[in-house]
């Protein structure tokens, strides 16, 4: 069995699409202008970045999300631990041309455990429509049948895993709906997605994020 260190990485809305486009077997190529790609050490690191940082930031969708993933430790032991500012702020350095390999590093899929949206969340593009309709449209489409339900979650993947957390903390009139109806399908949805991605949580949400915090570093 090969011994195993999980990583945690801070993501926004069009890391997170790439991530799921590649069967959350691993991250995207970085661009041009970032060398480097840093996974840190602690969740509550990516919890801050995310939070502070992404969730604020327009470049990010004002969302962020914390991603966890398990990476072969006897490979992650050529990169050094940096400390890059409280005692808590650990990392790897990871040069960009090498991610490919990291990837193939990995052990099981990378996954979505929180998310922190910011107060001009939009969401990615669906064919659900605007995001305030996209749940009664979901709900309309799968109706009681929850086979149908389940091909919908496969069809919606991205939207359902980005915004069911923004469905469950906006209150239902604002998304033109009943709160009784809203309650049920969105435990419909939790139930059908645990069986139809058992190995992709939906990630838990965090409050809103209203300030943008004195974490400033491009990751």
């Amino acid at each position: 069995m090969v011994e195993t260190l999980t990583l945690y990485r801070p993501v926004g809305l069009k890391e997170t699409e790439l991530v799921l486009a590649r069967g959350c077997t691993g991250f995207p190529p970085r661009l041009p202008d970032q060398p480097l790609f840093y996974p840190v050490m602690n969740a509550a690191y990516a919890r801050q970045i995310a939070r502070d940082w992404n969730a604020p930031d327009a470049g990010s969708g004002h969302v962020g999300f914390v991603t966890a993933f398990d990476v072969d430790a006897a490979y992650l032991a050529r990169f050094p631990v940096r400390t890059v500012g409280a005692r808590g702020h650990q990392e790897l350095w990871v040069p960009a041309e090498e991610l490919e390999d990291f990837n193939a590093h990995l052990v099981g899929p990378v996954r979505f455990t929180e998310v922190w949206y910011g107060p001009a969340y939009r969401g990615p593009d669906s064919p659900l429509g605007p995001l305030e309709s996209q749940l009664g449209g979901l709900g309309e489409r799968a109706g009681v049948s929850d086979a149908r339900l389940g091909e919908v979650l496969h069809a919606c993947q991205a939207a359902v895993l980005c915004n069911a957390g923004w469905w469950e903390s906006t209150p239902a009139q604002a998304q033109g709906m009943e709160e009784r109806v809203r309650a049920e399908l969105l435990t419909r949805i939790h139930a059908a997605w645990a069986t139809g991605f058992p190995a992709w949580p939906l990630p838990e949400r965090g409050p809103r994020a209203e300030r943008a915090s004195p974490l400033h570093v491009q990751r």
